[in-house]
């Protein structure tokens, strides 16, 4: 209750005081240049309540610009540039070195000058002007093609030939002149004369030395690394359940390296390094081994695949079409794939011939890789 009290009071007076500054008069015998003193309170707590809008005003709108071009007699030439994927309108700004009054041209290499005192790699980068007189806009490149090594180190050579910029004043009065620059990741080439391990080209073997970039430049080479939405190529795996021979083994796994598998496993069976296996395959592909059927499904089986069982009885192998991801799976020569994986599996392959419907288990798995290795391509 005491609150709301002391607050209607001190509304109160803040109203008799606004009351008394804008219509009660001067006292009598008061100086004409003496202000009301109610005004003079109520005008310094107006001017308090509003000093924060005030302050944030004075830095609002556009900043004082540098008055070059009126402090010379010739007007400057100005190179906005920026790196590629980035915004021309957030560009950096330079001046180029004063031109002559008589100078109606610019040279491309007097740009490319002015971009390197700036900072600017020209062995990593190429410039484009903007071009707008022929086209309806455009970046034009400013060297020729292939781009990528750096002329401008050879600008003496009359091989090159620039482009100009026409800077002529128009009726005479000296204009100030902006020219538009995009920098472009220069094109790798994997073998060129002049390069190092890293791709840089430098001069008559002498390592240059690097160089820290700035954050535009480097969005820039990051850029020009592929990247988006990748394709989907699938990837598969092939194992054997109970190996019995380890030469056929050694062979399926050298068949399997040369035809593309990602994974290779062996199930209730371990496998010794075979004369077969030239190449050394599970030095290159990883090998899983386990004990039973239920521990690949447990702790090996790589999600997202298929399980393609290779044995007597299923689709004929030509009208097989094969999954994105899938697992191969092949039985010993003796016993075959067991039932258990036969029900688990989602495919049955089954390998067409003239006489005799048992193969070899590394030629059966080497065909059937390499009729995946074909559908593949033709697709």
């Amino acid at each position: 209750m005491g609150v709301n009290i002391e607050r209607d009071r001190s509304m109160h007076r803040r109203s008799l005081l606004l009351r008394l500054a804008f219509v009660s008069p001067a006292p009598s015998g008061a100086s004409s240049f003496l202000p009301n003193p109610s005004r003079f309170k109520t005008n310094r707590l107006l001017s308090a309540m509003s000093s924060s809008s005030c302050e944030r005003s004075q830095l609002a709108g556009m900043p004082m610009s540098p008055g070059v071009a009126a402090m010379k007699e010739t007007a400057p030439v100005m190179v906005r540039y920026m790196f590629e994927g980035g915004s021309i309108g957030q560009g950096r700004l330079c001046y180029m070195k004063q031109r002559q009054s008589s100078e109606t041209t610019i040279r491309a290499s007097d740009v490319v000058d002015t971009l390197s005192n700036d900072g600017v790699d020209l062995d990593l980068f190429y410039p484009c002007a903007y071009e707008s007189e022929m086209s309806s806009g455009g970046w034009l490149p400013m060297e020729p093609a292939p781009r990528h090594s750096n002329p401008w180190r050879n600008i003496d050579s009359n091989d090159l030939q620039e482009i100009t910029f026409d800077i002529a004043d128009a009726d005479g009065v000296s204009v100030a002149k902006r020219i538009d620059v995009k920098l472009v990741r220069r094109p790798r080439m994997e073998s060129r004369p002049g390069a190092r391990v890293d791709d840089k080209p430098i001069d008559d073997g002498q390592i240059r030395a690097e160089l820290e970039h700035c954050s535009e430049a480097l969005h820039a080479i990051s850029s020009a690394v592929p990247c988006g939405r990748l394709p989907l190529n699938g990837f598969f795996g092939i194992g054997v359940v109970s190996p019995k021979t380890q030469e056929n083994i050694g062979t399926l796994w050298r068949s399997a390296f040369q035809l593309g598998a990602s994974l290779l496993f062996t199930i209730a069976g371990r496998y010794r390094a075979a004369s077969a296996d030239t190449l050394n395959v599970p030095a290159r592909i990883p090998l899983i081994e386990v004990d039973d059927w239920s521990s690949f499904v447990q702790f090996a089986a790589p999600k997202a695949c298929e399980w393609v069982v290779v044995e007597m009885g299923g689709i004929p192998l030509r009208e097989f079409q094969h999954p994105r991801n899938a697992i191969y799976i092949l039985g010993s020569e003796d016993h075959g794939v067991p039932k258990a994986i036969l029900r688990d599996a989602r495919h049955v392959v089954s390998l067409e011939s003239e006489h005799y419907g048992s193969y070899n288990v590394a030629v059966a798995g080497s065909i059937v890789m390499y009729d995946r290795l074909i559908k593949s391509q033709n697709k």
